[in-house]
């Protein structure tokens, strides 16, 4: 039993408690099937013979369109957390991905109909992700949160283990259009009776009652909150670290062979990002609260900022190919852990999902211009000037954790 369980007379933590491990399955399920399907059905898609018949650009805007999707109603989707709407979201949302996933298995050779199936899940994406989950928690968990996205990124951590063993096999089995309609299937029969389980055990256990009877008024509380110059360094730091990590996640394997890595060796330390993030997500889970806010974001910070130099000075230096691969991707995965926490902690919980919405577009719309920005400084300058950007946005954003230390709480 918890400590916060005994002082509340022996009932569960609503923040470790059966709903959040059953909504952080939701979440895994969903980034496997919506987040990276588009990632683990590539070979099957670029297929001369048996793929979509569409050029790769066609198919590669198919997911920048969800994300921008995602990121334009992002804080909607706030708004809607706020006014109680949280767990229907997280509920039907993935009804969306279900039949943007049906209809990206017609576009063979038809443009539109693929663009269309991923405007379709970019919805679902708005809805059912990090952004809304973490939102939903916030409010219904307060300063209890922290213990449930904790556990909520480290399951869903293993979305990528999952996803491309899964979509190999699908792939092979069905094809690629088989393949995603089983992803739908997945949406329907997982992803939406898990969500709809927790957030009933979730809203039950923090009392439901309470929390949706409290007004939020989420015009005025982001008005003001837009007005405060944290919230514009938050936004502009998140933006830095999800264009940093998303860069040199895309552009990993010709960055690691720059540097002197062989092609195998590269693939096995791009792989090992993943289990890195994993990784640093269970060290803060057995750290649980003892580590103040305030120093695990500069250390994190700080991790970014070792793993691009490491990485710009490693040519020819195995092992310092092996420390930006197990520093960036332990940094990565504490830093979406630390995502709202941060905002909470800096700019309040009180109309919590309006500002987390409006928040979030600056880190989803780097995801979805990393891979131009980095083919364009690819084509300019090659994996050197890749890696020095990157390096260049860690320590900016380091700088605005700097500047923001006087606002962050000890946690």
């Amino acid at each position: 039993m918890t400590a916060d369980a005994a002082a509340q007379g022996g009932a569960p933590d609503p923040g470790s408690g059966a709903g959040v491990w059953l909504i952080a399955l939701g979440q895994t399920i969903g980034y496997v099937t919506q987040t990276f399907a588009f990632a683990a059905l590539i070979v099957a898609l670029n297929d001369p013979v048996t793929g979509a018949a569409l050029p790769a650009a066609i198919l590669a805007a198919g997911p920048t369109l969800g994300l921008l999707i995602a990121a334009a109603l992002a804080p909607l989707s706030g708004r809607l957390v706020d006014s109680g709407q949280g767990a229907r979201l997280l509920t039907f949302g993935p009804l969306f991905s279900a039949a943007g996933l049906a209809v990206a298995a017609l576009g063979e050779g038809r443009a539109a109909v693929w663009l269309l199936g991923f405007a379709l899940i970019g919805l679902g994406q708005a809805t059912t992700q990090f952004e809304t989950c973490f939102a939903f928690l916030t409010r219904r968990l307060g300063h209890r949160a922290r213990r449930a996205i904790i556990r909520v990124t480290l399951v869903a951590g293993f979305s990528t283990t999952l996803a491309f063993p899964l979509g190999d096999a699908l792939a092979r089995t069905f094809g690629w259009q088989g393949a995603l309609l089983s992803l739908a299937v997945m949406q329907l029969v997982l992803t939406v009776p898990l969500n709809h389980a927790a957030t009933r055990l979730i809203r039950r256990q923090s009392g439901v009652d309470r929390a949706d009877k409290r007004p939020a008024d989420g015009n005025g509380r982001l008005s003001a909150t837009l007005r405060q110059p944290g919230f514009w360094q938050l936004g502009g730091l998140l933006a830095l670290v999800w264009l940093n990590h998303a860069v040199l996640s895309t552009f990993a394997l010709p960055v690691l062979i720059d540097r002197g890595a062989a092609q195998d060796i590269a693939v096995m330390l791009a792989a090992a990002l993943g289990p890195a993030q994993v990784a640093g997500r269970l060290m803060l889970v057995m750290a649980g609260d003892r580590i103040p806010l305030r120093a695990l974001t500069l250390w994190v910070l700080s991790g970014f900022v070792l793993g691009a130099l490491v990485l710009l000075l490693g040519r020819g230096i195995p092992t310092f190919w092996l420390i930006y691969a197990l520093v960036q991707g332990a940094a990565a995965g504490i830093a979406s852990i630390l995502r709202p926490l941060l905002a909470a902690d800096i700019l309040g919980r009180d109309g919590f999902g309006a500002v987390w919405g409006v928040l979030s577009v600056a880190p989803l719309l780097a995801q979805a211009a990393a891979p131009v920005l980095g083919a364009g400084l690819m084509l300019l300058g090659g994996a050197p000037l890749v890696i020095a950007a990157c390096l260049a946005m860690a320590v900016a954003a380091l700088g605005l954790g700097l500047i923001l230390r006087p606002r962050i709480s000890s946690g």
